[in-house]
């Protein structure tokens, strides 16, 4: 069969009932999301109310301890897709891939466990800037969201696979579900008990631990339990670990990247002002995150592009990028403009407004370009050039270390948005100029 031929009959494949399993999928994750910002927009104004602005910097100096769990995960995340989407038409060999991912996500869960319970202390009344009435409160509030980083940990396993086996509108059902779960179950807390940080992290943490055991049931269930006798059906663990140390230490290095602007300024404001910045920037990744759903519908497709041509057709690159500036681009700009009405319709508070507005937009525009660099990032992952990844974050990290140097570390906020700008250049930079080396 010729090339032309391959190519044709590859389009008929994945046009049809393919192409409609995409849109559901895409649409779910748009429902999906729209439904867990909705949650946080109308939760977070809430919260501040109980807690107050004090006891929600102790919350939000928790919450930025996920990058952890995001750091052990770095690797994985990326992969587990990948590799599910290559396996989907051989369930023996994928039902191994699961097993052993299953225990390299527990085993590095309960490590990184370990690392939070053992440093609590030292991160209570040392590293965040609280009153030191409070540091017991702060330390006390990490250990019991320790649990919940644990089973949200584990959990992405499912969710990984569900992703790589298009079985995207379940995996958004139970996110939504237990996502809605979450906050009711904190709120209804907050409501009838302490107003305290712990309060919210511990109602927080029960629902992560029904939900990991409800999706881990759910996902054996799904894939069966027979075991294939085929001598060469067993999975090599080496290949794996190399390609997901490879790829963990580049995507490790562009997490540190991300969370700069988080760690210096959990050093070097207080922590009142840290929550406001911690508001601000979840606000911003929501407007990230809008890409997801076409990203993750598209990848699968980008993953089987590659393994029948060895590049991504023109006609899937050209709706991912359509996609992602409609649903991701476009959006941010314009809440980049309307900055300060949004957070004064959303949060009612001045003060935030005042403070918050400058990192809001600087963070708002890093991310319409961060979308663009998005849709190339699903290429690199999905040709598996791990390598790629580890040299564009290096330099972004550089990019960031000069920007730091360069600004000073005065205890602005604007700094962190700034740190975001400096990043979203470099990488849209190489990235653009490496697809269009790898697409010739």
């Amino acid at each position: 069969m010729s090339r032309r031929e391959r190519l044709r009959s590859w389009k008929a494949r994945v046009s049809g009932p393919l192409a409609s399993l995409t849109a559901r999928n895409a649409a779910s994750s748009f429902l999906a999301l729209a439904w867990l910002s909705l949650l946080s927009m109308l939760t977070i104004p809430i919260y501040i109310r109980l807690l107050g602005v004090s006891e929600w910097g102790l919350v939000a100096a928790c919450a930025s301890l996920q990058i952890l769990s995001n750091f052990i995960d770095a690797g994985f995340s990326q992969i587990v897709p990948r590799w599910a989407a290559q396996e989907a038409q051989h369930p023996a060999r994928l039902r191994q891939h699961v097993a052993l991912f299953r225990r390299l996500y527990i085993g590095l869960g309960l490590a990184m466990f370990g690392v939070l319970q053992a440093s609590a202390a030292y991160l209570a009344h040392q590293w965040f800037q609280v009153p030191v009435e409070r540091a017991d409160a702060l330390e006390l509030a990490i250990r019991i969201v320790s649990f919940q980083f644990l089973f949200q940990f584990i959990n992405n396993l499912h969710i990984g696979v569900w992703h790589g086996l298009q079985r995207q509108v379940l995996a958004n059902a139970r996110a939504c579900g237990f996502g809605t779960l979450k906050h009711a179950a904190a709120l209804l807390a907050l409501t009838a008990g302490t107003q305290q940080a712990w309060v919210y992290a511990l109602a927080f943490a029960s629902v992560a631990c029904i939900e990991v055991g409800a999706n881990a049931l759910s996902v054996h269930r799904m894939l069966g339990n027979e075991a294939s006798s085929a001598p060469d059906s067993k999975v090599a663990l080496a290949p794996l670990l190399k390609e997901v140390s490879v790829l963990s230490g580049g995507i490790l290095v562009g997490l540190l990247v991300s969370q700069l602007d988080r760690i210096i300024l959990s050093r070097t404001v207080d922590v009142a002002s840290f929550g406001v910045y911690t508001v601000v920037a979840t606000l911003a990744l929501a407007f990230l995150q809008l890409q997801a759903p076409v990203t993750r519908a598209f990848f699968p497709l980008i993953v089987r592009d590659i393994q029948h041509h060895g590049r991504v057709s023109a006609a899937h690159m050209k709706a991912l990028l359509r996609g992602t500036i409609l649903s991701a681009t476009l959006p941010a700009l314009l809440a980049c403009a309307l900055a300060p009405t949004i957070l004064e319709l959303w949060l009612h508070d001045m003060s935030v407004v005042q403070l918050g507005t400058m990192p809001l937009r600087l963070l708002l525009l890093a991310i319409a370009l961060n979308s663009l660099y998005g849709c190339i990032y699903q290429v690199i992952i999905a040709k598996g050039q791990s390598h790629q990844v580890l040299q564009f974050n290096l330099i972004s990290l550089m990019a960031a270390t000069v920007t730091i140097y360069l600004w000073g570390m005065d205890g602005e906020l604007v700094l962190g948005g700034i740190i975001w700008i400096a990043i979203a250049l470099t990488q849209l930079l190489l990235g653009t100029i490496w697809l269009a080396t790898a697409q010739r």
